[in-house]
């Protein structure tokens, strides 16, 4: 419902499709787990009410931006729509929530 997309370990057979499935190099198979990995955004964080991943709050330039898209005001909503913004491999059609900006 967050839009955070994570691996279901229960259901994981270890097949590692979804590594080579991934369009974006986003997902690395864990030797040591035997298991697929990929960032989480911190989940387990965000479902206890936190308000960011660990990344973004440790980022000492703000270089790292997450928020609610549906909040149009936002600081993610701010940059979508005031910096230049591109996604990774838009033309496949995924509508990735992840956006790369800079200051034009």
């Amino acid at each position: 419902p967050d839009g955070v997309a994570l691996i279901d370990e229960e259901y994981c057979i270890g097949c590692s499709y979804c590594v080579q499935a991934c369009p974006y190099g986003a997902i690395w198979w864990n030797a040591e787990e035997q298991l697929p990995q990929k960032c989480t955004f911190c989940a387990h964080l965000l479902d206890d009410g936190w308000k960011k991943p660990r990344c973004v709050q440790a980022c000492p330039t703000g270089a790292r931006i997450f928020g609610n898209l549906l909040d149009p005001d936002s600081e993610i909503r701010y940059v979508l729509e005031h910096k230049a913004v591109f996604r990774l491999k838009e033309d496949l059609g995924t509508e990735p929530k992840f956006w790369y900006f800079r200051d034009a």
